[in-house]
């Protein structure tokens, strides 16, 4: 009887033991798997629901340029204000229209007569076509090109110059910002001034250093030395260990800046503060530093400083020849500078010269006229749409996700697409990526197009996935109050994420 109830009792634990194996793999066999794509939206929507940016505008869209296959999208249709991710617009639109090896030129005519005692009666004449190059971002020493005039006015022996330099500047339009530019950026750099004939992104720089004791006056360096900025300095020698601190100001319609504040007394005299600012009236600032190259060369001159709207005389230039000739860098150069650096400046000037070559008139007007009209071959409708300037620092620029996507997806089918690609900031190196997703795996997989302005910060471009899969992507994000980094953390992450994916 013993032996019987054990082994009933046996045969009931393995029948249960295998019902349960049974089971479980019933259960194994029901659980719905999730596959890579999904896994990837999901993930994507759980950065996206960032508490940080929950009071953000939030848009994306990502899709694979081989297959067309649309792998997130998120407020895809929405117009929201690209920042200078629109320059993907304006750097395209002139590679297409102008080709790689485009380059600019700035001629220089004499319409007198060179006497054989070394003067030359007549005017000096400086013709600008938009040439955005002649500064730090091309040339180690910009003021270089200034001389190199110069020079050719000494090589045909010319001692003396008894007539105006003008300075024409009227291949473009006078309307120096585009719409909907902040007034109170004008002073800064990336809100410089746009003219057909300029030098140094049409700004100064005033390197600051302490006084020669604690309480004492600054001292500056102005960068280049020019007659037409005027400095009116009022910066403090403080105590070597209390913060620098210090604010300029600028006229808006003057070349008069005044600088306030301290900077920390060093005796080692190597402490320097570097302030830099936009001028007014580029063609002036551009004819000053012509004639100051003049004195290096012992060239004298009697005469004025004209733009050319103060000439009274129209010239012809069929009459005339250039004497000396100013090349500029290709294009594909600039648009490096354009897109990695996001070069407000190059990209505006850009817009211009597309302007005037297509339209006859060099004015944002124009130029944002030839932008849309390129969209639209793209096929990219205006009719939901708003560009007004070249560079994205106006917020009156509206675009869309998925419209960037459907542009990168035609650039990359494109003839430019390797020399296009090469204009995009990557992580890691020099550019607006410099510091940005390294030591990830989109370091190396990453292409991409920045953008941000207060409570603005977008990015867009191409992902290479795990399986080398190429991905058009753009994320734009709007309103929000954390920090800037925390959106750019935010965006890193969501590339992070698409690089490391894989089908498999």
């Amino acid at each position: 009887m013993f032996k019987l109830c054990n082994f009933i009792f046996l045969i009931m634990l393995v029948g249960n033991v295998y019902t349960a194996r049974i089971f479980a793999q019933e259960s194994i066999d029901t659980v719905p798997q999730v596959n890579p794509l999904q896994e990837l939206r999901n993930d994507l929507d759980a950065l996206i629901e960032s508490p940080d940016m929950s009071n953000a505008i939030i848009g994306a869209c990502v899709q694979s340029i081989e297959s067309g296959e649309m792998f997130y999208r998120l407020n895809e249709s929405k117009n929201l204000i690209p920042a200078s991710t629109i320059k993907i617009v304006t750097s395209i639109a002139a590679l297409d229209y102008f080709g790689p090896d485009f380059r600019f030129q700035t001629n220089m005519y004499l319409d007198g007569v060179i006497q054989e005692n070394g003067e030359y009666h007549g005017n000096v004449i400086i013709r600008g076509s938009g040439d955005p190059t002649m500064s730090e971002y091309f040339y180690a020493e910009p003021i270089k090109i200034i001389e190199a005039f110069a020079k050719q006015l000494d090589s045909l022996g010319i001692s003396t110059i008894k007539g105006n330099i003008i300075g024409d500047d009227s291949y473009f339009d006078n309307i120096y910002y585009g719409p909907g530019w902040s007034w109170d950026d004008f002073m800064y750099p990336f809100s410089a001034q746009i003219s057909a004939l300029s030098i140094n992104d049409n700004s100064i720089s005033l390197e600051i250093t302490p006084g020669d004791s604690v309480n004492s006056l600054s001292k500056y360096t102005l960068i280049p030395e020019n007659n037409l900025a005027r400095i009116f300095n009022y910066v403090m020698t403080s105590e070597p260990d209390k913060i620098t601190d210090i604010i300029t100001a600028r006229d808006f319609k003057s070349n008069y800046i005044e600088i306030y504040g301290n900077i920390a007394f060093d005796s080692t005299k190597k402490r320097t503060h570097v302030q830099k600012i936009a001028i007014d009236n580029p063609t002036m600032f551009f004819l000053e530093l012509f004639k100051s190259s003049l004195s290096k060369f012992r060239i004298r001159h009697n005469g004025a400083l004209l733009p050319i709207s103060m000439s009274q005389n129209p010239i012809l230039y069929t009459n005339l020849l250039p004497i000396y000739t100013h090349v500029s860098p290709p294009l594909l150069e600039i648009l490096k500078v354009v897109n990695a650096e996001s070069h407000n400046f190059c990209a505006e000037m850009l817009l211009k010269t597309l302007a005037k070559e297509t339209q006859g008139e060099g004015s944002f007007d124009k130029g944002t006229d030839y932008l849309l009209k390129y969209l639209k071959s793209n096929s990219i409708t205006s009719d939901n749409i708003r560009i007004v300037d070249g560079s994205g620092l106006s917020r009156f620029n509206l675009f869309t996700p998925r419209n960037f996507v459907t542009l990168l997806n035609n650039i990359y089918r494109s003839n430019y697409r390797e020399q296009f690609v090469k204009t995009l900031a990557e992580p890691g190196e020099e550019g607006t990526l410099l510091r940005r997703m390294k030591r990830s795996r989109a370091e190396n997989n990453v292409k991409a197009k920045t953008g941000s302005m207060n409570n603005i910060s977008s990015i867009c471009g191409y992902v290479t996935t795990r399986d080398n899969e190429v991905l058009a992507f753009s994320i734009m994000m709007l309103n929000f109050t954390a920090p800037l980094t925390t959106a750019q953390n935010l965006q890193d992450l969501i590339l992070m994420r698409l690089s490391s994916f894989s089908r498999k």
